[in-house]
């Protein structure tokens, strides 16, 4: 009996946001292949399914990642000094192409995200059904042993109605005209 799993090129994968903590800049990957520059990013973002681990980001290859059983479990190995602990969500927006996953292993970026996902503990509770609307602010200089690095000035600035693009891989369908908080971002 044949696997029958996809080959390459095949299945359901997420586009990627990015954030450049040397430059202090956002890129999307378009539907098109080609990446753009996002400016002021405002989006959804799925705090409750983030994942947390080990990765591995180099230059013209594909990532590698190794995650922890639950987000902040800290259980995952580590496989080579060429991963750092780092984490994986999904943020969806118009302006960036519709649902987009961000990863980061950046140490000013997996700052801001503690204490973004703290902020979403903390509310949760009382959004029952909603995500946090993530909104960067621009961005901070931070001086350290690398050399200047761009923190990104993120906060979550409300709570919103869930995309449904969180909960499918298939392609997005448009959000209703009626829902008012799908056009903000």
């Amino acid at each position: 009996m044949p696997l029958g799993l996809p080959q390459g090129g095949e299945g359901d994968f997420i586009p990627y946001i990015k954030y450049n903590a040397k430059a202090g800049r956002w890129t999307s990957k378009g539907d098109d292949g080609e990446e753009f520059e996002v400016e002021n990013l405002v989006g959804a973002i799925d705090l409750a399914n983030i994942r947390t681990g080990f990765m591995k980001f180099m230059t013209g290859v594909a990532p590698e990642y190794v995650y922890d059983s639950a987000a902040g479990a800290n259980d995952a190995e580590k496989p080579d000094d060429r991963f750092k602990r780092g984490f994986t969500v999904n943020i969806f927006s118009k302006k960036i192409g519709g649902l987009r996953e961000l990863s980061s292993n950046a140490g000013v970026v997996n700052s801001v995200m503690n204490t973004l996902y703290d902020t979403f503990e903390d509310e949760q509770a009382s959004n029952a059904g909603k995500v946090p609307v993530l909104k960067c602010n621009g961005v901070t200089a931070v001086e350290s042993k690398h050399g200047t690095n761009y923190a990104p000035n993120l906060e979550l600035s409300k709570w919103a109605s869930r995309p449904a693009e969180f909960d499918a891989l298939a392609a997005p369908t448009p959000p209703a005209d009626d829902d008012e908080e799908a056009d903000e971002f």
